[in-house]
C-alpha cells in the first residue's frame, strides 16, 4: 500500500483506527488510509462465494458467484424514449411502473434495477420511492441504492416489510445495492455510510468505482484497470470490517 484510501465517513474511519490501519499524507491531499496486503487477503477471505437473492414472496430466485451471468437493466438513466410519442423527456412515475412490470415479465431479465429517476417526487425520497414501486410491480429482487446518507435504513425498513423480522432479510436478501468509489482513491461521506447500513441490514453490495477513462481514471486500459482494482478492493475491505461475512 503506497498511495492509500481516503475515506470521507468519519464512523468508517474510527472503524478502520480500531482495526489498527494507518493514516499517511501519500499524496499531498490529505490522509489516506494505507490497506496492507494481509488486510486485503483477510477480507477476501471472509466474503462469501456466493449469495441467493430471494423474490418480494420469500423464494429462493438467483444465485450470484462463480460463472454465473445475469441480466439486468442499467441504472441512474437521466431521460427516457417514450415509445408512444417518440419524445425524449424526464421520466415520471408511470413510466417507472411500467419498466418494472415489463421486467418483471421477461424472462432473460434475472432482476430490474431502480433504472431512472422519476421527476415527479422530490428528490430526497426518491431513492426510497422508486424502490417501493419496484416492490408494489414485481416479485423479482431488485438492483438499487441510496441517493444520500439518509436513504439505507428507510429501504431497508420497506423490505423487511415482507419479511419477518430484520435477521430474515439478512437471511432471504431481495436486493443488491450499490456503492459508489467516487474516484481518486476516494469514498465519501454518502457511501461510507450508505456501506454501514446496508452491512448492518445484511443488504448485499455493488462496489462501483466512477472510472472514467481520461478523466478520472487513466486513459489506458491496463492503467484504468488499476484504479478500478483498487477501488473494489478497498469497498470490499470495508464491507468486510464493518461486518465479516457480509455479501
Amino acid at each position: 500500500a503506497e498511495i492509500g484510501i481516503d475515506v470521507r465517513g468519519p464512523a468508517l474511519r474510527q472503524l478502520l483506527r480500531e482495526h489498527g490501519l494507518r493514516e499517511r499524507d501519500t499524496a499531498g491531499d490529505g490522509m489516506r488510509f494505507l490497506f496492507p496486503p494481509a488486510i486485503v487477503d483477510r477480507a477476501l477471505a471472509s466474503a462469501p462465494r456466493e449469495f441467493t437473492l430471494h423474490t418480494r414472496g420469500g423464494q429462493p430466485h438467483a444465485t450470484v458467484g462463480g460463472d454465473r451471468v445475469h441480466f439486468t437493466p442499467g441504472s441512474s438513466g437521466l431521460k427516457i424514449l417514450d415509445h408512444r410519442s417518440g419524445e425524449t423527456r424526464p421520466a415520471n412515475t408511470r413510466d417507472f411502473i411500467e419498466y418494472i412490470r415489463l421486467c418483471d415479465g421477461l424472462a432473460h431479465i434475472a432482476y430490474p434495477a431502480t433504472a431512472f429517476s422519476t421527476n415527479d417526487i422530490e428528490p430526497q425520497v426518491s431513492d426510497a420511492w422508486r424502490l417501493y414501486l419496484a416492490l408494489l410491480n414485481s416479485e423479482k429482487p431488485i438492483v438499487s441504492g441510496a441517493f444520500t446518507e439518509h436513504g439505507v435504513p428507510r429501504m431497508a425498513a420497506l423490505m423487511q416489510l415482507f419479511r419477518r423480522d430484520a435477521a430474515d432479510l439478512i437471511a432471504r436478501p431481495m436486493a443488491i445495492f450499490t456503492i459508489t468509489a467516487t474516484g481518486f482513491f476516494r469514498y465519501g461521506e454518502d457511501s461510507c455510510r450508505n456501506l454501514i447500513d446496508c452491512a448492518a441490514a445484511g443488504i448485499p453490495v455493488e462496489i462501483v468505482p466512477v472510472t472514467l477513462m481520461g478523466l478520472i481514471a487513466p486513459v489506458t486500459l491496463v492503467e484504468a484497470t488499476i484504479f478500478h482494482t483498487a477501488d473494489v478492493l478497498a469497498g470490499i475491505v470495508l464491507a468486510q470490517l464493518i461486518r465479516p461475512g457480509t455479501p
